[in-house]
């Protein structure tokens, strides 16, 4: 019994000496990851970083799971650390674009702004003195530099949009007629225009983006299409608004850009100037814009046409639209009128229809149909501006594409 019991203290002893030994080399690999290890690791994170190289462990622990469990560790550790550093550097990438495209926008915004501004005080000056020169050879002329100022001042509004401002004047409610004749005295070739007849009114705050958004899609219908064809113009009455269809017989577009068209129209991709390239193309993006602040509803198709070109579309809702024929009330303090009061059978007075005021003043009026000349755009200018009269701006600064 009592050899026995020496012979069991030994092997206690034994087993005791060798876990000692285990945790002093357990306690040492720790240390060793905790001083050389995850400092190694973290070093090594970088835009290039190395493999982490296995820890050393005292020749006790080789190949137990211990040692592929510090081993491990670590791994985990320089990933996390990778992860982190992605995660940071991702996130300041995004803070530093973000204020780099905020600080383009805006400088590109207030740019156009100021051509805007500048456009609409050298309008005033050209429209006094058409006023003056009314009927002689330098009336001509005025009417042609006011019409290319109006262009001017309509391609810098299409950047004001695109970089989240708003249309720069604001209208009384005009009809769909004087919508449309108010987009084809902003583009150049206004003369090809054929536009049909809609008494619907649309609602002032929508006139100025509905004349910009059609002043669009009509000017990149008579870009592309040959100059001796013509635009036409028609609507599509519906029960949730209009619709506005210009048809084109040009050259159409493949499926490729009806794609990419139909993407930036519905609103599928973001308006991003920055992604525009060198040479921006802002037609369509202006017209997503205003059609995403205002309800608008754009899109184009190129088998739709009857000419073999493109047809684009632009769906007013009946939210924005007013009534065909409204009738203006009377002021309520007016005094009775002088001439005699016309009564019915029953002694009733009889109603009278109140003629327009300035604030019911179409926009411009019909363009003719014959050649192109300097008085045609003389017409439109005079319309124009005596509509404007009429019409308040939205901002001091404001005033009054391509695909």
């Amino acid at each position: 019994m009592v050899g026995y019991l020496v012979r069991g203290t030994r092997r206690l002893r034994v087993r005791v000496a060798g876990l000692e030994e285990a945790c002093a080399a357990r306690d040492a690999a720790v240390a060793q990851l905790v001083a050389v290890g995850l400092p190694a690791a973290s070093d090594t994170v970088g835009d290039a970083p190395a493999p982490v190289p296995a820890l050393a462990v005292a020749p006790s622990l080789g190949g137990t799971l211990f040692a592929r469990n510090v081993n491990v560790l670590a791994q985990r550790y320089t990933a996390g650390l990778r992860g982190l550093q992605l995660e940071a550097a991702e996130a300041v990438r995004k803070r530093v674009e973000g204020e780099a495209h905020q600080t383009t926008e805006s400088a590109v915004r207030s740019f156009a702004e100021t051509v805007v501004s500048l456009g609409a005080n050298l309008s005033k000056v050209v429209t006094e003195g058409m006023r003056r020169h009314r009927g002689d050879e330098t009336f001509e002329t005025l009417t042609l530099i006011d019409h290319t100022v109006q262009q001017m001042i309509r391609q810098a509004q299409s950047y004001v949009v695109v970089c989240g401002g708003l249309p720069g004047r604001r209208w009384p409610a005009q009809s769909m007629t004087d919508v449309v004749r108010g987009a084809m005295g902003r583009i150049q070739d206004y003369q090809r225009i054929r536009p049909r007849e809609l008494g619907r009114q649309v609602v002032g705050q929508a006139v100025e983006p509905a004349v910009h958004a059609v002043a669009t899609l009509l000017d990149n219908a008579a870009r592309y299409s040959p100059p001796g064809s013509f635009v036409d113009v028609t609507f599509q009455e519906g029960h949730h608004g209009v619709t506005i269809i210009v048809d084109d017989a040009g050259v159409g577009m493949n499926s490729e850009q009806l794609d990419a068209a139909r993407r930036i129209l519905s609103g599928q991709e973001p308006v991003d100037l920055h992604r525009l390239g060198p040479h921006p193309k802002i037609g369509f993006p202006t017209v997503a814009a205003l059609s995403r602040r205002y309800g608008f509803q754009a899109s184009v198709d190129g088998s739709g046409s009857p000419f073999g070109g493109t047809r684009a579309a632009l769906f007013i809702p009946e939210a924005l639209l007013t009534a065909e024929v409204e009738a203006e009330p009377g002021p309520a303090a007016e005094p009775a009128p002088a001439e005699p009061v016309e009564v019915t059978g029953t002694g009733l007075p009889r109603r009278k229809r109140h003629s327009a005021t300035a604030d019911t003043q179409p926009l411009p009026p019909v363009l003719s149909t014959t050649p192109p000349r300097a008085s045609v755009a003389a017409a439109w200018q005079s319309g124009a501006h005596s509509a404007e009269r009429a019409a308040t701006p939205a901002d001091p600064a404001d005033a009054e594409g391509t695909r």
